[in-house]
Parts: structure tokens; C-alpha cells; sequence
């Protein structure tokens, strides 16, 4: 009986037939987990770069002249395609003279007009089912 089982456990050393099949299943989860993070950082960058030119299209209307928070916050909005749920968009218009914050419709100290700056901003979270990231894009053009 030993002589059989000597036999036995030896047939069984050799045999590697299911080998391919073991290795195969510790190495799938490995395998599985990279291509759901991969489609995740894919969508957070395509979600990303969808929130930065929501904004340039924002400071777009700007660089053209405009001067107004309320227009240039709604051109920002309407460029963001696929906007998440937590979604912001915020514009503000800025006057300096000399680097010092100043009321925009009066002439600075030295009889100049102020420096007219918009600022557009966007925030919100982007990310897939498994990775999310909150980000915010900011822009600020001066208008002459």
C-alpha cells in the first residue's frame, strides 16, 4: 500500500494540468481591479478637463470685453458638459488701483481708471463609481 501511495502522490506531483487555472485565478482580481481604476482616473480626467473649459469659456467673454459677473458665470455654466451633482460656478469682477482693491466706477488716486479683473471659478467633485476627486479651476483675465 505504501508503494501505491508513493505512486499516487507522485502522479499527483507531476500533473500541471490545473496550474494555469490557479495562477489564472489569484492573478484575475489583480487584473480586474486595474481596469475599473483605469476607467475611473479615465473619467476623472475627462471630467476634469470638462471643468476647465467651462472656465475658459467663462474668461473667454471676458478677454472679448465683457464685463459682466452674471453673463460671464452663465457662458461658463452652459460650456461645462456632464457637470456633477455638486456642481459651482461662481464669477466675480475685481477693480484695483495700484494693487489695492478700488470701487470700479470712480477714477483712481491719479485721476486713471481702475483695472477691471474677472475671475471665474468652478468646483465640484469628478469621478467615477470608485474614484472621486473634489477640484476646483480658477481663472482670473484683466479686461481692458
Amino acid at each position: 500500500m505504501t508503494r501505491k501511495l508513493r505512486y499516487l502522490l507522485t502522479k499527483f506531483r507531476r500533473d500541471t494540468g490545473g496550474t494555469s487555472a490557479i495562477e489564472f485565478a489569484i492573478i484575475s482580481p489583480v487584473l480586474i481591479a486595474c481596469v475599473v481604476a483605469l476607467s475611473d482616473v479615465n473619467d476623472v480626467s475627462w471630467r476634469s478637463a470638462s471643468m476647465q473649459s467651462a472656465v475658459r469659456a467663462g474668461t473667454q467673454y471676458a478677454l472679448k470685453g465683457g464685463t459682466d459677473p452674471t453673463i460671464m458665470q452663465s457662458q461658463a455654466d452652459a460650456a461645462w458638459s456632464n457637470k456633477p451633482s455638486d456642481a459651482t460656478i461662481t464669477a466675480a469682477k475685481v477693480c484695483k488701483c495700484l494693487a489695492v482693491l478700488h470701487a470700479c466706477d470712480t477714477l483712481c488716486d491719479d485721476l486713471n481708471p481702475s483695472q477691471v479683473f474677472m475671475t471665474v471659478t468652478a468646483t465640484g467633485t469628478v469621478g467615477g463609481h470608485y474614484i472621486s476627486i473634489a477640484k476646483t479651476a480658477t481663472e482670473t483675465v484683466r479686461v481692458r
